[in-house]
Formats: C-alpha cells, sequence, structure tokens
C-alpha cells in the first residue's frame, strides 16, 4: 500500500521546486523528505524527480502521479471535513452492554446527558453481570467493572478508578464483634458475589505485604444490590465497589472495616470489538464518558 505521507511530500516538493523548502513546510528534515520520495519511486517503479542544482522538477510519469496525487490528498481532506462533521452531529444507534447494578444507579446520568447533548443517537442498553461476547453480540461498544482485563481481542480504554470497600451494619459488628484483620474474618458470616473468580477467596494488601483468607457465609448472589442490601440487613460482611454502598454508609446503615487494608484496585473500562473501526459516535460517548467522571461531582461517591 502507498504510503500517504510520501505522496504528500513528493506533491510539495512539485509545488515547491525545492526538496529544502518543502521539508521546511512539511516540518521535517530534507533527507527525511528524500527517503519518502525515493521509497515512493521505488514502490512504483519509475523516477519521479529529476534533480538539479536550481531544485527538483517532475519527469513525465511524476507529472502524472502528482496530478493523481493532488486529488488523493483533497479527497482525504474532504473526508476529514466530513468526519468533523459528522462528529458535531452525532446520528445513529449505539447497542451497548453494561454491569447491571452499575447501569442502574450510575450510568443513566451521563447517557441522559450525552442524548440530551445528540438528539440524534440512541441506545440500545444491556444490562447484565455476565461476561457476555462482545464481538460476538454485536456490540458497538462494553463497559466492565474489573481489576484486570483478560479479552485479548478487545481494545480496552480505562475510564475510571473505583474504590472497593469491606462492609458491615453496625447491628451484625455489635453481635459478632469487629474484624480487625483479615485472618478474623474466617470467623464471620460473609455474603459472596457469585460472578467474580474464588469471590470466596478474598485478598488483601497490607503494611506486611499480601495475605488471601478464605471465608464463608450464608448467601452468594449475582447483584452488588443484593449484596449491599443484605449486609444492611445484618446478614453479613461484604466487599463492594463504593457506588453500592456510598449513601449506606453516610446514613450509617453501613460501615467500613479493615481500613488498614487495601483491596485489589479495580477500574470502569469502556471495550470494544478490535477487528471493527470504532463508529464515530462510539468514540464520542467514550470520550463523554472520559470527560463526564473528571468532573468532582460526578465522581461523588465513587
Amino acid at each position: 500500500m502507498l504510503d500517504i505521507t510520501a505522496i504528500a511530500t513528493f506533491c510539495r516538493a512539485v509545488e515547491a521546486g525545492n526538496l529544502t523548502e518543502a521539508a521546511k513546510a512539511l516540518h521535517i528534515t530534507k533527507s527525511v523528505a528524500s527517503r519518502r520520495i525515493q521509497a515512493l519511486e521505488e514502490e512504483l517503479g519509475v523516477r519521479l524527480l529529476k534533480r538539479s542544482t536550481r531544485g527538483v522538477t517532475p519527469t513525465e510519469e511524476g507529472t502524472a502521479v502528482y496530478e493523481r496525487g493532488v486529488r488523493i490528498i483533497s479527497d482525504l481532506d474532504d473526508l476529514k471535513t466530513e468526519a468533523g462533521c459528522a462528529r458535531q452531529h452525532l446520528t445513529g444507534n449505539i447497542r451497548m452492554t453494561a454491569p447491571k447494578s452499575f447501569g442502574e444507579t450510575v450510568l443513566m446520568d451521563p447517557i441522559a446527558a450525552f442524548m440530551q447533548a445528540n438528539p440524534g443517537v440512541t441506545f440500545e442498553l444491556d444490562l447484565s453481570d455476565e461476561r457476555v461476547d462482545v464481538t460476538g453480540g454485536g456490540y458497538d461498544l462494553a463497559l466492565r467493572i474489573a481489576a484486570s482485563l483478560d479479552d485479548s481481542a478487545l481494545i480496552a480504554r480505562r475510564i475510571l478508578p473505583l474504590e472497593s470497600l469491606v462492609v458491615a451494619s453496625p447491628e451484625y459488628l455489635e453481635r459478632r464483634g469487629t474484624p480487625q484483620v483479615p485472618e478474623d474474618l474466617k470467623a464471620h458470616d460473609c455474603i459472596f458475589y457469585r460472578n467474580v473468580t474464588a469471590s470466596e477467596q478474598w485478598r488483601f494488601d497490607g503494611a506486611h505485604g499480601p495475605m488471601s483468607v478464605k471465608v464463608n457465609g450464608p448467601l452468594i448472589t449475582n447483584s452488588g444490590v443484593a449484596q449491599a442490601r443484605a449486609a444492611i440487613a445484618g446478614l453479613g460482611i461484604a466487599i463492594l465497589p463504593r457506588f453500592f454502598v456510598h449513601q449506606a454508609l453516610c446514613d450509617g446503615r453501613l460501615v467500613p472495616i479493615l481500613g488498614d487494608w487495601f483491596r485489589r484496585p479495580m477500574a470502569l473500562y469502556a471495550l470494544y470489538p478490535e477487528k471493527r473501526l470504532m463508529p464515530i459516535k462510539v468514540g464520542a460517548f467514550v470520550d463523554f464518558l472520559a470527560d463526564w467522571f473528571t468532573d468532582p461531582d460526578h465522581r461523588k461517591g465513587l
């Protein structure tokens, strides 16, 4: 495939009549400009420029390539302009999947704001805590909360760091006592999240390094909201992202414990299929989402 930068360099050299001036206009060195043109000549198998002490002039073949090259560059400039207009006037549907509880509690505000700013865009939002097949499911975009990602076939962009907390109700802690170190959790009831691998093996980092504790408990669920409500009801101790429990922490229905021990940080990621060029509307929404969560008011409680 021909290098468009080489074509542009050649066209600028023809117009300037001088390789040095062409290089200056393109903010490159003369040697780089010369190598680009030489590579283009080798690719096409023809001599494009006649060089003399006075400068450069196109050969007969070079004149034909110049005329075609100018049209190609003009078409690309038009394409950039059209793409910019399309970004300003976004239309079409975005098919997206996202974690259920995050979608219900946090995601709808930025989606609503984006749709108000871009009334031509519609959303098909599939909320699920299962690991859906993004490419096979025909999704334009997936949001996922994870400590790390292993989807090698997907392009990922980190949108937002998320803090996880170990929480319990005051009533539970009064009844069963407050764990002081992760090892104490073995004597407590814990509430598990089904969709996390090895959810019964809770891992922490502290001043003396990492620690892993196998815990037990009366409830396992695939819903973070259900985990939070079970913890509020005093059924046990749960590990949850802050956005699930922010209000319950504020009003005292839950309290954080094991504050000197840290859970592995998680993050919200935007993922899209690697083999598909991201549609302009999808890229615009991902940018909007990243900007949205840079606002301290929007990050409150996350």
